[in-house]
């Protein structure tokens, strides 16, 4: 393929970057290779070169980092598999023996859950039918690869009369009171780290003197995806990207109207720089922290301003965020969701395998169909 003439600046500007004006983007399209008029066969070596990833912050539940190089399919892709398939332990049967609080029976086992369980699912084997239909009166020693169980069994109490505290016992009921029953040998395998309710703060319910609840709960192995998908699957709290923000002064901005332009702006995108022979003796400058605008356009809501500030996103560079639940840690989670895409891909290549293959023998049928015919 011949190389042709390279495109213009602002060619190039509007096939990279999204253009916020004050009604609505333009140039939101991502164009495939061969688009615009210069040399852009895909070259996968190129393409691995040119995806970047940088990490910007990084704590307990939650992690931040630019991802830039790709599109925005592959970007939403490990989003949606960031919220529905990278599997957890979840409670899926509650089994109620007595519960004579005003919460019915329900709303306490919808509210149980949504707990978050703390319990390494690689661990664990997706549960099988046996484990689906298991009950209070299943013998589970050899589903330990595949449930866990727990148990509720709460009373509530007057608080004795001589107590300062007027507040009756367990009248808060809280993931804390969950208790771990073991099921054959994981007292063993979970010794230095048993499954327990990942933050012990949550509320379940409240209870009056007299009112108790008295439950078994059986978590399993699931995700957020198809019929049986449920969001308390999802490991994280949640997951998004936004397109790295790109201001640029086309036009000077002088005086009064460059004051006005960095008071407009409530992420301080913008600055006051001195400047000789211009009016007022300054002129607005675009500040450092240009990655903090939220394109709100308030910069741009007056007509003068609006043709001296251009603002704009980069369509192939994406600021990534990832709120854990607690069950994983989001750097694990990020290394999970990838493997969960690079086995997607696996499969879609065993099927064009197949299909290559089943194509080859249908060719081959007809062909000696057609002989036998001349024949």
């Amino acid at each position: 393929m011949m190389k042709s003439e390279k495109m213009s600046a602002d060619l190039r500007f509007f096939k990279e970057y999204v253009i916020c004006n004050g009604t609505a983007p333009t140039h939101t399209t991502t164009y495939s290779p061969g688009t615009f008029p210069e040399d852009e066969v895909l070259d996968i070596n190129k393409w691995r070169d040119r995806v970047k990833m940088k990490i910007l912050e990084i704590k307990e539940d939650q992690m931040s980092f630019d991802l830039s190089g790709i599109e925005v399919a592959l970007a939403n892709s490990i989003r949606r598999v960031l919220l529905a398939e990278v599997p957890t332990m979840a409670i899926e049967k509650v089994f109620v023996y007595n519960n004579t609080g005003v919460l019915r029976d329900e709303l306490v086992a919808q509210r149980l859950g949504l707990i978050p369980i703390m319990a390494d699912p690689e661990i664990f084997s997706w549960p099988s039918a046996e484990a689906k239909g298991a009950d209070e009166t299943t013998n589970l020693d050899k589903l330990e690869k595949e449930v866990i169980k727990f148990k509720l069994k709460v009373k509530c109490k007057k608080p004795p009369h001589d107590s300062a505290d007027k507040e009756p016992i367990n009248g808060k009921v809280f993931s804390s009171q969950l208790e771990w029953i073991p099921i054959g040998k994981q007292a063993e395998t979970f010794k230095s780290s048993p499954p327990a309710p990942v933050h012990d703060d949550i509320l379940i319910t409240r209870l009056r003197p007299g009112q108790e609840l008295d439950m078994e709960m059986h978590c399993h192995k699931g995700n957020n995806c198809g019929d049986r998908g449920h969001a308390k699957w999802s490991p994280v709290a949640t997951a998004w990207y936004r397109l790295l923000p790109r201001i640029d002064l086309v036009e000077e901005v002088t005086g009064d109207l460059a004051d006005s332009l960095v008071k407009k702006c409530p992420m301080d995108c913008f600055d006051i720089e001195e400047a000789h022979g211009v009016p007022g003796g300054r002129r607005a400058i675009v500040s450092d922290k240009v990655r903090d605008c939220t394109l709100c356009r308030e910069c741009i809501r007056e007509p003068e301003l609006a043709k001296a500030v251009r603002l704009a996103r980069k369509k192939d560079h994406f600021i990534f965020t990832i709120e854990s639940t607690g069950i994983i840690k989001p750097a694990q989670l990020f290394k999970q969701a990838l493997q969960v895409l690079k086995g997607k891909a696996q499969n879609m290549l065993d099927h064009l395998e197949q299909l290559e293959g089943d194509l080859a023998v249908q060719a081959m049928e007809v062909d000696e169909d057609n002989q036998q015919a001349e024949s």
